[in-house]
């Protein structure tokens, strides 16, 4: 079978001019040398670039347009930290609502992947950041406060689907690149109805085990695969997927975790999956990079192109 795996050519990062910033640029300097891409877009929305009348009377200095004064503001952090990498880089300034102008020119610019800070400990509620992460149209990275320096272990949740092989295509690549490892996680679930059949729940849950190795050995032969390391199988004795996937990635000390989503062609398109969606979303140190395929066209973004 052949993958439908693409490089990500163009990035979007997404900066709200705060301490955060930083960090996202820092990484994005970082991961630019992992992944071949050709243009990053540095995006700021400001909600008003229009400064109040009474302001700029009292200081005329004021007067150089704003958009133009923040521009200068990323340039200059990010000139620091990508003197030695060849990429094309532009800068962009907008006024608005940030959700909207950024999956606006996601659309426009042919964006590949959306790089944006997922907030811990520094100021800012993130609610921009969870908004964009259930409806992007396309690959999504979050950056952490409390990132490793250098990747050298990348964690790749499967259930052994298409997106699934999107996600470790795209660790591989990272990977090769970084000398990095790659090691897969698959969580596995026991039927409700697992007592009816007289075993127990250890007894059922090593069937369930076996069922879900036949299925990565299936998985790795069909698609050419050949990785390092061996899947961990973990039982879901939680209810909480999401949680088992996170705490292994913290036990093996993965620098990054790459997750496929599941894409829909209703109108529903690009939502995210529900793991892949709480990995974003929960609070820790490890970067997540969600893989999307792009492309899965949702009418409400067709309109926004409108608005």
């Amino acid at each position: 079978m052949e993958s439908r795996h693409k490089s990500f050519n163009i990035a979007l990062v997404a900066l709200d001019l705060t301490e955060m910033d930083e960090y996202i640029i820092q990484y994005t300097a970082m991961i630019s040398k992992l992944m071949p891409l050709e243009r990053i877009l540095f995006v700021h929305v400001e909600k008003n670039l229009e400064l109040p009348a009474d302001l700029m009377e009292k200081f005329p200095d004021l007067m150089a347009p704003l958009d133009e004064s923040i521009k200068e503001d990323i340039r200059n952090k990010v000139e620091k930290h990508f003197q030695n990498i060849s990429v094309d880089i532009d800068y962009i300034v907008r006024e608005g609502n940030p959700i909207n102008k950024i999956l606006k020119l996601s659309k426009v610019k042919n964006v590949d992947l959306i790089i944006m800070g997922r907030k811990q400990n520094l100021k800012g509620s993130g609610i921009v950041s969870s908004h964009i992460a259930r409806i992007s149209p396309c690959s999504l990275l979050f950056v952490t406060e409390n990132y490793q320096p250098e990747i050298k272990k990348i964690m790749v949740p499967v259930d052994f689907s298409s997106h699934s092989l999107m996600a470790v295509k795209h660790g591989q690549e990272v990977a090769e690149k970084a000398g990095a490892e790659v090691c897969l996680s698959h969580v596995y679930n026991v039927p409700a109805g697992y007592t009816k059949t007289g075993k127990t729940l250890q007894e059922f849950a090593e069937i369930m085990k076996k069922h879900a190795q036949n299925d990565c050995k299936t998985f790795f032969q069909k698609n050419n695969l050949t990785l390092e390391s061996p899947c961990e199988y973990i039982l879901n004795d939680s209810g909480k997927p999401a949680d088992l996937i996170y705490e292994y990635g913290k036990k093996v000390k993965a620098s990054l975790i790459v997750v496929g989503s599941k894409g829909r062609t209703s109108a529903s398109a690009f939502l995210i999956g529900s793991i892949a969606e709480k990995l974003a979303l929960k609070d820790s140190d490890i970067p997540i990079l969600i893989v999307k395929t792009k492309g899965e066209i949702m009418g409400f973004l067709e309109s926004l192109m409108r608005v």
